[in-house]
């Protein structure tokens, strides 16, 4: 949901911000693929209707070769897909059911592809809306 802000929460919402995700980009006017260790996902938690509901914005970047580039959505593995499902729940838990949940009963999302080069800021969403 591109309208999601850090920060920025309706009366009585909570957020969640997992950083450092492993993603995997492609460019849509060129087709270069690139991985980046620092992508992140922004989680908005609520009861809406006497029910819980989650909105989800995954930062997006933008090509290098490209000179006018689109900012391309990041597609994750199932993999880190399980791991932000875990820790989603886990603060629901903490949030919405008060469960003493500790910062060490997070995982950690594992990096499992080589990523070469610095993080470049200027083409990163996150980094021009101070998430990174």
């Amino acid at each position: 949901d591109d309208s999601l802000q850090a920060h920025v929460l309706k009366p009585g919402w909570k957020e969640f911000v997992q950083h450092r995700v492993l993603g995997r980009f492609r460019c849509s006017q060129c087709f270069h693929e690139w991985s980046s260790a620092k992508a992140h996902i922004l989680f908005h938690m609520g009861r809406c209707w006497g029910q819980g509901m989650v909105r989800m914005r995954a930062f997006r970047q933008a090509c290098r070769r490209c000179p006018n580039s689109r900012l391309e959505e990041p597609e994750f593995s199932q993999e880190t897909m399980e791991t932000l499902s875990h820790n989603l729940v886990l603060k629901i838990l903490k949030y919405f059911y008060r469960l003493p949940i500790q910062p060490s009963n997070l995982l950690e999302v594992v990096v499992d592809a080589v990523v070469v080069g610095p993080h470049d800021s200027t083409r990163c969403e996150g980094c021009q809306l101070g998430i990174c």
